[in-house]
């Protein structure tokens, strides 16, 4: 089984230095490794899963509290007037004595001051196994912790990727949209000089003017990837990013994978349902408890803190739980229906991690096919754009020839940088899958 490093030492090592912060009115300058780091220290989920494991911490301190001595001073004062003397059957002939009612029933101060302390003496380890639990529960907020880690990281890395990808299909619709003006203002000279005809024209004017909505889709779908990366980097949507951009992936092989978290988070319930079935069972045995007191009581307070004013008292007490209405019964139920419950949730994930990760190897490679393909189709359509310039330029070929020629490198340009893309994207599965970080 691989043992993970805890979060805060993870986050010490994988987490490299904070970008600085820009001046104002600048872009937040970014590249993946950074983008990932800002993640990890102002990602909202991440923050609310670190608080997770910080309150596990705490169970553990407050559990352990109630196998150790509780200490309590008390200091008291009561004035009190008790009629019971009365009606006793002293009171009949307390007359013939001398007595009056009223010296009977006066009014008495009554001053203490005490420690006292119990402490539990055997309870068949139900704590003991309680603060077993807890410190399970911290582990089990760890994987939690991983897997809020894993998912957020690669989210921003998707989002990265979403941005890239928007961006670069905006340039390519801008390369366009200028190719379509020049081919309008060369057109329209070669009509004034009579080499073009109106159709010509207007076939121009049609390019230019259907580039424009998908101008406005592009500059939409970069704003809207901008505002999603914005939010995952815990930034306000509007805040102007520049990213920095990503080349191709190193050929590596396949990375070593690690245990999924969430596996080992499911693996931790299981133990903790055992666990828990251990102390149902103590409480239905007997139990041993020390109280003890020591202090002073007095009517006076010049008595306090003198002999023989001190009072004590030091008990053993066993509990012996003979029915309680079948509630153990019914908690030993509960926590084998849950045990089953996390036992199957465990089986299924470890099937779904499997078909993931098979998955993610398929992905993987064509990915790496389609890349290779988009670039050779690139290269073909730059050369197709260069012969179909030559033989514009001899007059072989109309401006609309030409136009097209421009569009389809144009679209093999926006193929080519999306397979590059989906080639990151592809090898980001393939590590999520392997209970990996992006980089």
């Amino acid at each position: 089984m691989l043992l993970f490093a805890p979060p805060a030492l993870q986050a010490q090592v994988l987490t490299p230095p904070p970008a600085q912060a820009p001046t104002p009115g600048a872009p937040l300058v970014l590249d993946l490794p950074g983008a990932l780091a800002r993640a990890r220290q102002e990602n909202p989920t991440l923050r609310a899963a670190r608080a997770r494991v910080d309150e596990r911490r705490g169970l553990i301190t407050s559990t352990r509290a109630d196998a150790l001595p509780q200490l309590t001073l008390v200091s008291d004062f009561t004035r009190i007037r008790d009629v019971s003397l009365l009606n006793s059957n002293f009171a009949g002939s307390a007359a013939a004595f001398g007595f009056t009612p009223e010296s009977l029933v006066g009014a008495q101060s009554i001053y203490s001051n005490q420690a006292n302390l119990t402490q539990p003496l055997f309870y068949w380890g139900k704590l003991g196994t309680a603060i077993d639990i807890a410190k399970m529960g911290e582990k089990e907020a760890g994987y939690a912790y991983t897997t809020s880690e894993l998912e957020v990281l690669h989210g921003v890395a998707k989002a990265y990727l979403a941005v890239l990808a928007a961006q670069a299909e905006q340039e390519v619709i801008e390369t366009r949209r200028k190719t379509a003006e020049q081919f309008v203002a060369d057109v329209k000279a070669k009509l004034e000089a009579q080499t073009a005809t109106e159709l010509d024209r207007l076939r121009a004017e049609s390019e230019l003017l259907a580039v424009v909505p998908d101008s406005l889709q592009a500059d939409a779908q970069v704003k809207r990837a901008m505002e999603v990366l914005n939010g995952q980097l815990g930034l306000d949507p509007a805040t102007p990013v520049a990213l920095e951009g990503l080349g191709l992936p190193e050929g590596t092989g396949k990375p070593a994978g690690a245990e999924r978290s969430e596996l080992a988070q499911l693996k931790q319930q299981e133990a903790m349902y055992r666990a828990n079935e251990k102390i149902i069972t103590s409480d239905l045995r007997p139990k041993f408890d020390l109280s003890a007191s020591y202090g002073y009581q007095t009517i006076k307070t010049d008595y306090l803190f003198r002999e023989p004013y001190d009072t004590w008292r030091v008990s053993v007490t066993m509990k012996f739980p003979v029915f309680d209405g079948l509630r153990s019964s019914g908690k030993r139920a509960q926590n084998a229906a849950q045990l089953e419950q996390v036992r199957q949730s465990r089986i299924d994930r470890e099937r779904s991690v499997a078909i993931e990760q098979s998955t993610a190897d398929r992905d993987l490679e064509k990915a790496i096919a389609l890349n290779e393909a988009a670039r050779k189709a690139h290269d073909a359509a730059l050369e197709a754009l260069r012969v179909s310039r030559d033989s514009f330029d001899q007059g072989l070929i109309t401006s609309l020839d030409l136009l097209q020629a421009e569009r389809a490198e144009r679209q093999a340009e926006s193929q080519r940088r999306r397979a590059e893309l989906g080639l990151w994207s592809a090898r980001f599965d393939q590590r999520r899958s392997l209970g990996l970080p992006p980089l």
